[in-house]
């Protein structure tokens, strides 16, 4: 598997990744690790319906993720591997995943969350699993699209 860009947007599969990142980034294949959308029969049916039929897509829980993509499955493909959350990302790689460098591109505004880009809200649970994730040696930067700069999260956070 040649891992093209691994992403957190709690959106998944939308129009950005499908037209911008997968354009951009050339993959035939986006992976969604979620533990709640794995186990949810409706968006397993309605998120690859969301994707044009060449691409493929796989959608497990996140351990399972890891497991899968070290085990070399969608070992010929350039994936898209997408996380709803900072923690998502980081259990994926505490279960073995491994992650060169973490897009964040789209985390929602909530309760006790504070706005740091437009596209981009964190509270203290997304704060530490992006910490941990960086002492870990992962370059995390923040980018919604494409045709945006890379800004570094420590840009943000330090």
């Amino acid at each position: 598997m040649s891992l093209v860009l691994a992403r957190i947007d709690d959106r998944l599969i939308h129009g950005q990744v499908v037209v911008g990142w997968v354009r951009q980034t050339q993959a035939n294949c986006i992976v969604v690790a979620n533990d709640a959308v794995a186990a949810d029969p409706m968006q397993r049916t309605l998120l690859p319906m969301a994707v044009p039929h060449n691409i493929e897509v796989g959608i497990y829980r996140v351990r399972e993720a890891a497991e899968k993509l070290a085990a070399g499955a969608h070992a010929a493909r350039r994936v898209i591997l997408l996380f709803a959350s900072p923690m998502d990302a980081l259990d994926f790689v505490k279960g073995g995943g491994e992650l060169p460098e973490l897009n964040v591109g789209g985390i929602r505004f909530g309760p006790g969350k504070e706005q740091l880009r437009k596209s981009v809200s964190l509270g203290p649970e997304e704060r530490e699993a992006l910490a941990e994730l960086r002492r870990g040696g992962i370059d995390v930067f923040v980018q919604m699209v494409p045709g945006e700069p890379r800004e570094p999260l420590s840009a943000i956070l330090d």
